[in-house]
């Protein structure tokens, strides 16, 4: 072929990729304004359909598998009573599964045995630590403990609900609401001040967040509630202390509110910020005192003393934070801890253990543990058949 026959085939071959570019090319903005549209109702009616949904499932929760069957404020102190020491002609011992290793987490079990409130109502308690790869429910089952106290109220009605339930009751709480958030640091607020930021679960596509072992499930529930695509998020392993943040490789790490922020600040980083999941559809209870069913209808009174003494040892932390940290600093043997830092997680832990519900200390809601189950058999957190 000669070259004045190749220059034509080759103008008339790119004039016909250009034609194919302008014919396929993308219609103007203003055309796709009807089809954004559309979009709301769309999205209005998604809504409307999953809070049909959730109200449908909250009502067969409350029929079928109510909060009832599984906690009790019956044993519980009333906010008035008066205190008093009993004659003791014998004493229980008892071992206490605690949610965490031993460190300021578990500061009203610490004034309690300090203070002798428990030595008060004839009770002899070994605080048995908790921590990655320990579970008191399942130890409290099986009888390795008396009392267990579960850091994550979830999973109680998980447990009772299973294809091989554990009968348990749950008789009191320290947090009124759950202290799990992401944590990560605001990069338009300077370092040595504090962020005013709000992250929305959109905030996370694109990003790497570290999850400790077993809490991938609350991943699933935010993804799933808020249309959040699972493949659009990192999921990577992360430990417990926020270091990778610091360092870049995550951008959010798995937390509690009153731990991991206040080491951040230590560092010098006053600039983090937390996706609460309270504040976005997951509130459960924290740090929730369980007993089998076994122990509470045969023996009432001995857990009523336990929960009597673990009242009296919450309510001084409450009023006395100075006497408590120096306690908890003597008594966190697992963890290096000073009385500032402990001092800084009572501070940040008082809306918790307070709550926004008008009940005294420790006492639950049979709404608040209702709402949360139904979300759970929403998002594929637990399985009832009755509610399917």
């Amino acid at each position: 072929m000669n070259r004045s026959k190749l220059s034509i085939l080759l103008f008339v071959v790119l004039a016909l990729m250009l034609s194919a570019c302008v014919a396929q090319a993308p219609a103007p903005a203003a055309a796709e304004e009807p089809m954004a549209a559309e979009e709301e109702p769309m999205a209005e009616e998604a809504a409307s359909d999953s809070d049909a949904d959730f109200e449908r499932l909250l009502a067969c929760v409350e029929e079928n598998f109510p909060a009832e069957s599984y906690f009790t404020n019956e044993l519980l102190p009333a906010a008035d009573a008066t205190w008093e020491a009993m004659d003791c002609t014998s004493v229980d011992s008892i071992k206490v599964g605690m949610p965490w290793v031993l460190n300021d987490e578990e500061a009203p079990w610490y004034n309690a045995i300090e203070l002798g409130y428990f030595a008060d109502v004839c009770l002899e308690v070994e605080l048995v630590a908790g921590g990655p790869g320990v579970d008191h429910l399942q130890t409290l089952a099986g009888g390795a403990v008396d009392i267990a106290v579960v850091a994550g109220g979830s999973r109680v009605p998980s447990i009772v609900s299973s294809p091989t339930p554990a009968d348990v009751v749950a008789v009191g709480t320290f947090l009124k609401h759950s202290p799990y958030i992401w944590l990560g640091l605001d990069p338009d607020t300077p370092q040595d001040q504090r962020s005013d930021k709000v992250i929305t679960p959109q905030d996370f596509i694109g990003k790497k967040v570290g999850i400790q072992g077993n809490d991938d499930y609350l991943f699933n529930f935010m993804s799933n509630k808020h249309g959040i695509p699972a493949d659009q998020v990192e999921l990577m392993e992360a430990g417990f202390t926020p270091d990778p943040v610091l360092m870049g490789a995550m951008d959010y790490i798995g937390a509690w509110i009153v731990n991991q922020p206040r080491l951040l600040e230590e560092k010098g980083f006053m600039n983090w910020v937390a996706f609460r999941f309270s504040d976005w559809g997951w509130d459960g209870y924290g740090d929730v005192t369980v007993v089998r069913r076994e122990t509470f209808e045969e023996n009432p009174d001995l857990v009523r003393r336990f929960l009597v003494a673990q009242t009296r040892g919450l309510n001084y932390l409450l009023e006395n934070p100075d006497e408590s940290a120096e306690i908890a600093v003597v008594y966190g043997v697992d963890a290096q801890l000073t009385k500032e830092q402990a001092l800084r997680r009572f501070e940040l832990q008082e809306a918790l253990v307070l709550g926004s519900d008008d009940l005294p200390v420790s006492h639950m809601s049979a709404e608040r543990w209702n709402t949360q189950v139904a979300s759970m058999i929403q998002y594929d957190q637990l399985e009832l058949d009755a509610c399917q």
